[in-house]
């Protein structure tokens, strides 16, 4: 079996269904936040308002995402909304002007998937709206419970998405445990720039959830939802390790990387 890898355009399931379906579909054994909960937290989005994939607010100018919630899309595809727990209530929409993508993206399968939007003018903070701390060393001990994940993801694979921002806790797994729960995939090789998170069956990312923020004791932001199996099936959640990415951002923000820009992509299909 292989793992879900999903694009910008993983909706479809949702606008077939949705109204064959009941209105309370979420992360997968989540719960509504409350305004405020993750003011961090945003929607990427087509420019009519379709949620694809979520995202941190890192400062004032800069979108941390998944880097397969950006391959293929230009910037003047993609609006940013902030400042809600309601994707289609905005408090905010910013527009990015670049997005970058890690050069070795996906090279190998499933690795480096990270990518970053400058938004077109400066983020306004208020309650509603913060940037999230990035680490300052890895995260630890394994086991913590004090991990919670956000998102605007499905139920289910034909699952509509719900109108309010869910959450849900987690917890970080070992490598080796890791290793253990997702050893019956052999198309997957755990790496540094990952972090494994599970709690149990039932619980966990859906089809949306890609690119959201796993948060540390509510204030540091430690992973960007990478790949999982859809959806909460027994098996952990896969998270791009935002601390082994730090010299990337660092670099790509100050103008030093060495990645390409891919806000010129093409869009094929």
């Amino acid at each position: 079996m292989a793992f879900a890898w999903f694009p910008l355009y993983v909706f479809l399931f949702g606008s077939l269904f949705g109204d064959l379906l009941a209105q309370e579909h979420f992360i997968v054994g989540g719960q509504n936040a409350a305004e405020g909960d993750a003011p961090y937290q945003v929607s990427l989005q087509t420019l009519v308002g379709s949620h694809l994939c979520g995202g941190a607010i890192i400062s004032d100018r800069w979108i941390l995402t998944a880097g397969h919630c950006v391959k293929g899309y230009p910037a003047s595809r993609l609006q940013v909304a902030s400042g809600t727990v309601r994707y289609a209530q905005p408090g905010a929409l910013y527009y990015p002007e670049a997005i970058y993508l890690h050069c070795n993206y996906d090279s190998p399968k499933y690795h480096n998937d990270i990518g970053l939007l400058k938004v077109n003018e400066t983020i306004g903070f208020d309650a509603l709206t913060q940037a999230v701390q990035l680490p300052t060393s890895p995260l630890s001990p394994q086991g913590t419970s004090e991990l919670i994940f956000t998102g605007w993801g499905a139920q289910s694979a034909a699952g509509s998405l719900p109108a309010q921002l869910q959450r849900v806790q987690q917890q970080h797994l070992s490598r080796q445990a890791c290793r253990s729960l997702l050893s019956g995939y052999e198309d997957l090789e755990l790496g540094p720039g990952h972090i494994c998170a599970y709690r149990q069956a039932n619980i966990g990312a859906c089809h949306g959830d890609s690119g959201g923020p796993l948060v540390h004791r509510g204030t540091t932001l430690v992973g960007i939802l990478n790949f999982f199996v859809p959806c909460a099936q027994g098996v952990p959640d896969l998270f791009t390790d935002v601390m082994y990415y730090h010299d990337w951002m660092r670099q790509t923000i100050s103008g030093n990387g060495k990645c390409a820009q891919v806000n010129h992509q093409t869009i094929i299909g």
